[in-house]
């Protein structure tokens, strides 16, 4: 009996000891210094919140550099050339991804497109753009890992007022394919769209802006927490060390988007063009945390 109770105290020790400890939340943004954010008018949200944040902590996300553009598909964007009538902008210049990942030499490049395709109805061939992308940004930035977020989900009106029933299923599908194809590349996929639905598989209604797609800061934060707990996971797994002297890169500024919002009407499209979105600006804040 004594026996057993040894190895059952031994078992619980070694169990405990194999847990990593949970870094805390300015240690994990750590994860994301000197990044590039590459994305569409969802990304302009989050632009727009790690501004609003940066207000009261400088600190956060100090380092990374947001290019989003409005109604821009992840085809238009996977282009090594200009194409179409939406292009990224950095420092007022039209440019590719690929010319501003050259300029930058990102850590990492994380990519949320898809929206304006849209992904849902063309999934084999957004898992070519996506290859591509995988395949071209190396030529440009060797050093540079590859993350892709995964595609956030869509309200129920949504899919009613773009008349796309079950596009939500679609989404899932597309999600699955992503994570898929980012481990046969060895690129990285962050899951991002899972906690923000609610019990009925869509976007949850605390957490969208315009009842179709974008979100608001509730959402947007939690989208923070899915970064957070990717780079626990990173830890965890031995593929990332905190710096030990905790210093942090000096920040580099986006230059922001100048053309006009576009309104909020979509039609349909064909690879090369894209749909109008809304976008919406943050106007409280709210940090999730461990526990929240």
């Amino acid at each position: 009996m004594k026996r057993l109770l040894a190895l059952v105290f031994c078992l619980i020790f070694l169990c405990s000891g194999a847990v990593a400890e949970r870094l805390d939340d300015q240690t994990l943004l750590s994860y994301y210094d000197d990044c590039l954010f590459i994305g569409d008018s969802i990304m302009q949200g989050f632009r727009r919140y790690r501004s609003a944040v940066r207000e009261k902590d400088p600190s956060f996300l100090e380092s990374s550099t947001v290019v989003c553009t409005a109604s821009i598909s992840l085809y238009v964007g996977s282009r090594r050339f200009l194409t179409g009538d939406f292009h990224f902008k950095y420092r007022n210049v039209d440019r590719t991804m690929y010319d501003i990942a050259k300029i930058l030499k990102p850590k990492r490049i994380l990519i949320l497109l898809g929206l304006n395709d849209p992904v849902g109805i063309k999934i084999d061939r957004a898992m070519e753009w996506i290859e591509y992308i995988a395949l071209n940004i190396p030529e440009f930035s060797p050093e540079t890992e590859i993350c892709f977020f995964s595609h956030t989900p869509i309200t129920e009106n949504y899919c009613r007022t773009k008349d796309r029933p079950g596009y939500q299923e679609k989404l899932n599908e597309y999600n699955q394919r992503l994570k898929e194809t980012c481990e046969r590349l060895g690129v990285h996929y962050i899951e991002i769209a899972e906690p923000l639905k609610g019990e009925d598989g869509y976007l949850a209604a605390a957490y969208t802006s315009d009842n179709l797609c974008h979100l608001n800061e509730e959402g947007l934060a939690v989208w923070i927490q899915g970064m957070l707990d990717f780079a626990q996971a990173e830890y965890e797994a031995g593929r990332w060390t905190p710096a030990q002297d905790g210093t942090t890169a000096k920040a580099t500024e986006e230059t922001p988007d100048v053309e006009p919002e576009p309104a909020a009407v979509e039609t349909e499209v064909s690879p090369g063009t894209a749909e109008a979105e809304p976008a919406q600006a943050p106007s409280t804040l709210t940090i999730v945390t461990e526990g929240d």
